[in-house]
């Protein structure tokens, strides 16, 4: 197996005396999927969220470029890294393709190369036929994967997904897995977390569970 991407280690996270996580360790590989499950309340969105940067760990350390840090003192630099991506995706007023080509605005691209790398998006989504409609107008499922290709086209390493199938109909869940692989296909590590297992049964290549606050 390939050196992991990430290690985090020790993570710990208490609220108002609760411990959500205690001592969590999770190592995240390129091209590899993460399934994580447990009870509602067990701590999932917590832990993503912290990987994510999102979330500041009562105490976390993380491996990085071979070395052990503080999650407070590396996280900043490892977050254009990754992407956290909330269950009901969160799309800006504005057309699909707006949507997808939000994150280049922060890129060194010219006006050429962003329209280029939208239109190159669009097709690897299947979107180009939708890239004038308004994205909230759009069934769940199109949503979804308008917010999939927002992520891809910014190249992360590393992809958190909370429960992305939710509220799918079987079509939507095939389009929306489809996507994912491609994605784990060219590198990028992805963890997913999920009540429904059967779903990601040809994506996943670990499932962890997570109970009383830690992983098993």
């Amino acid at each position: 197996m390939s050196e992991p991407l990430l290690v985090f280690r020790g993570i710990e996270k208490t609220f108002a005396e609760t411990n959500i996580l205690r001592n969590v360790d999770i190592s995240l590989y390129p091209g590899k999927c993460i399934l994580l499950s447990g009870n509602n309340g067990s701590g999932k969105t917590t832990l993503l969220k912290i990987i994510a940067g999102l979330e500041t760990p009562s105490r976390a350390e993380i491996e990085f470029s071979g070395k052990s840090q503080s999650w407070k003192s590396v996280i900043r630099s490892i977050r254009r890294e990754i992407i956290y991506l909330h269950q009901q995706p969160y799309l800006l007023s504005g057309t699909v393709e707006s949507n997808v080509s939000y994150g280049l605005r922060f890129t060194k691209l010219n006006r050429k190369q962003l329209r280029e790398s939208v239109k190159e998006a669009l097709e690897w989504a299947g979107l180009t036929d939708v890239a004038k409609h308004q994205a909230k107008t759009l069934s769940g499922g199109v949503q979804q994967r308008v917010a999939f290709t927002r992520a891809w086209i910014l190249k992360p390493k590393v992809l958190l997904l909370d429960e992305p199938m939710a509220n799918m109909d079987i079509e939507s869940r095939e389009q929306a897995c489809d996507l994912l692989k491609r994605m784990k296909s060219e590198g990028m590590s992805i963890v997913i977390t999920s009540h429904d297992l059967n779903i990601f049964d040809d994506l996943i290549d670990s499932h962890f569970s997570l109970s009383d606050g830690k992983i098993e």
